[in-house]
């Protein structure tokens, strides 16, 4: 009877380790080849085996496991066989509250429609950085939008630094991920002409004129000015405080929630503004006999509900219609005040109207030049140009 520990296995006469720190000894497989078999325990003290053809790579890979396990990480997939598919559904579904519903339907859509057809069937644990840039390549070869592209890669990138930073993944494969040479195409604000069109049309009914005024003047977003409430606005204090946004959830309809950087703030606002508002208010209330709930809202439905920002842009596509203007978005309204107080006034003050704490969001996505400020830019270089009367200033 042999004395080897396990038939057809071989203790190795190196040093034996103390416990916990693993241990290595050579095999024979059914072949006939000798490796070297390396075993310790992880974190979840489940036994971990791998085979080496050099001891020393066997010795290599017991301190890689031991450093990991002293760091409190995860060396193994929670679950090796999950595919891309599984892992991005399941991760969609349960990171998102229903106050995030916004962010979750934006990565839901891009799983479904770009990572699941294309990548859905490889295991979330072998996905390779090659594969995820394939993938983008041949969106943008498709001329897909770069808010696409950049939607696919943002979701994988989430789902994946999630998943390392809880030790279900090892690996991150969207580390070194490089985007394709792509061009966004932000929307901008509207032109002046175009916008001073579209607000006189909307002058002639109280209803459009508060409505393009909180959009087109305050920069209010289509979901926050749907949120208003009459009580939000303080006339002796000249003020308009932004609370809360009507949007819509999945299962649920439409409802109220707090805005989305979920702080409120309160704007001042002009004299013109209130008059605006308070006009609308008076006209509103000869439509309440109709309605079935009186809910405070600014911008409610025909029954005093909240409105759907599909009927919402509806009216605003209306609007753009009676004046022959191209299709814009209702969005574009908030980009186009944003753009037009940059001019006026300084960038904290700036920063508050538009409700975000990132000043390279607010100058990357809502600032853009106008041929009004270029105008204005050209004119002031024109003040500062050399001239005789001036030359005792550059001396």
């Amino acid at each position: 009877m042999s004395n080897s520990p396990e038939a057809g296995k071989k203790v190795s006469n190196k040093p034996k380790r103390a416990n916990g720190r693993g241990s290595i000894y050579q095999i024979t497989k059914s072949n006939g080849r000798k490796v070297w078999k390396a075993a310790i325990k992880d974190i979840n003290g489940k036994l971990r085996t791998k085979n080496f053809t050099k001891f020393a790579e066997a010795e290599d890979w017991i301190a890689e496991q031991r450093r990991a396990r002293e760091l409190g990480e995860n060396t193994y997939a929670t679950n090796p066989k999950m595919t891309v598919g599984e892992f991005m559904t399941g991760w969609v579904e349960n990171k998102y509250s229903d106050d995030q519903s916004n962010t979750q339907r934006f990565y839901r859509n891009a799983i479904k429609n770009h990572i699941i057809p294309a990548l859905g069937n490889i295991k979330a644990s072998s996905l390779t950085t090659k594969s995820i840039e394939s993938l983008l390549r041949d969106m943008a070869a498709r001329q897909l939008g770069a808010g696409t592209i950049k939607g696919v890669k943002a979701s994988l990138s989430a789902a994946f630094n999630d998943a390392v930073r809880l030790g279900d993944l090892t690996r991150n494969p969207m580390k070194n991920v490089k985007m394709p040479d792509i061009q966004a195409k932000p929307t901008k604000p509207l032109p002046r002409n175009d916008w001073e069109r579209i607000y006189l049309e909307a002058m002639k009914d109280p209803y459009m004129h508060a409505r393009v005024e909180v959009a087109g003047m305050l920069g209010l977003r289509p979901g926050e000015a749907l949120g208003l409430k009459w009580a939000d606005l303080n006339s002796q204090e000249s003020t308009l405080r932004v609370a809360r946004q009507v949007q819509r959830i999945k299962g649920k309809g439409l409802v109220i929630k707090s805005v989305k950087q979920k702080k409120e703030r309160t704007l001042l606002i002009s004299e013109t503004t209130i008059q605006i508002l308070q006009t609308h208010k008076r006209y509103q209330a000869l439509q309440k006999a109709a309605w079935t709930e009186d809910m405070d809202l600014m911008f409610p439905n025909s029954l005093g509900k909240p409105r759907d920002e599909k009927a919402d842009r509806n009216a605003f596509k209306r609007l753009l219609r009676a004046v022959g203007a191209p299709n814009y978005e209702l969005y574009q309204l908030r980009k186009t005040a944003i753009t037009a107080m940059a001019s006026q006034t300084d960038l904290k003050t700036l920063m508050e109207f538009t409700g975000h704490t990132q000043v390279s969001t607010v100058l990357g996505s809502y600032v853009f030049a106008t041929s009004e400020s270029m105008k204005s830019a050209v004119n002031g270089m024109d003040q500062l140009r050399p001239t005789n009367d001036n030359m005792h200033i550059l001396q």
